[in-house]
Order: C-alpha cells, then structure tokens, then sequence
C-alpha cells in the first residue's frame, strides 16, 4: 500500500502540475479548453472569493501570476508577465500591485539592465503557491483514489496526450 500511495502522490502531483499548465494558456487560447474546465475554473475563483474573508485567499488572476512567476525560475518581467497572460501591460501591474499590496511578490531592478523591473514572489507568495499547489494535490489524490493504478496510467497517458492540443493552431 505504501509504493501504490506514493504513484497515487506523484500522479496527483503531476495533474496538479497539467492543471498549471492550463491556468498559464493565454486568453486566446482558452477557446479550446472545455467548457466543463472552465466551470470548474469559475467555481474555484467563486470559492476565493467566498473564502477570502477566512483564507486570505487571492482571486483565480491572481494565482495565475503567481504559477507564472514560479514557472519563470522565480522571477519574471512585467513584459514578459503582460505577454503570457495575454492582457496590457496596464492590467498586469494592477494584478501586481494588488499581489504587492498584499506581500506576495516584489518589484526588483534587473541586475544586468536597471530599467527593466524583474517580479518575485516573496515567502508569503512561495507559500500561497505551495498551499493552492497542496490543496489542488489531495483533491486530485482523492479523485485518483477510485481509479485502479492501471486507470490512473491511462488517465495520466490521455492527459499529456490531450492537452498539448489546446495549444495547436493546426
């Protein structure tokens, strides 16, 4: 039981990590997601904001900057931020004043061009990272739960197979 916990673990670990790989599609591409994914992206923003009063919890946008900039080695340009998230420039600094309000990134000068400003997530970022990430992961461990490992092999196959399509233009 032990071994077969562990492949439960890292196989819940690594839809958590497909789930972020779908929260970081740009706008443009999320015509392509199911409309099932996007109701379940709409409830969890709803649970945030139901929940923000008890949890601190930050708004689905919001945690989307935060995957970014953890999946950019820990540090990413407003540009850059701007370009992944495919909204203005002027959108992405107000998410990343309200992220800085609230402590979880800060704005540092880039080391080898000072006019360009770099965004990194602080303690308290890494941890709303690491408790969504958490979260996310024992709720997937619980769905793959009812799954015999031989359907949870499959299920993980079909995922990697499907989702790089939701990026396709072909």
């Amino acid at each position: 039981m032990r071994g077969s916990k562990k492949t439960l673990t890292s196989q819940a670990l690594e839809i958590v990590t497909l789930w972020e790989d779908v929260v970081c599609l740009r706008a443009s591409d999320k015509s392509l997601i199911p409309s099932d994914w996007l109701r379940a992206k709409k409830h969890l923003a709803q649970l945030a904001r139901h929940q923000r009063a008890r949890t601190n919890d930050l708004p689905f946008s919001l945690y989307r900057v935060c995957v970014m900039i953890a999946r950019h080695n820990g540090s990413i340009t407003m540009g850059a931020l701007s370009h992944a998230l495919n909204i203005p420039l002027s959108t992405a600094t107000r998410l990343v004043q309200h992220l800085e309000h609230g402590g979880y990134v800060e704005r540092t000068p880039d080391p080898e061009d000072r006019r360009i400003v770099r965004l990194a997530l602080t303690p308290k970022g890494h941890a709303l990272h690491r408790a969504i990430q958490t979260f996310a992961q024992q709720r997937v461990e619980a769905m793959l739960h009812r799954l015999t490992p031989k359907e949870r092999t499959v299920f993980l196959a079909l995922l990697h197979k499907a989702l790089p399509a939701l990026t396709d233009t072909a």
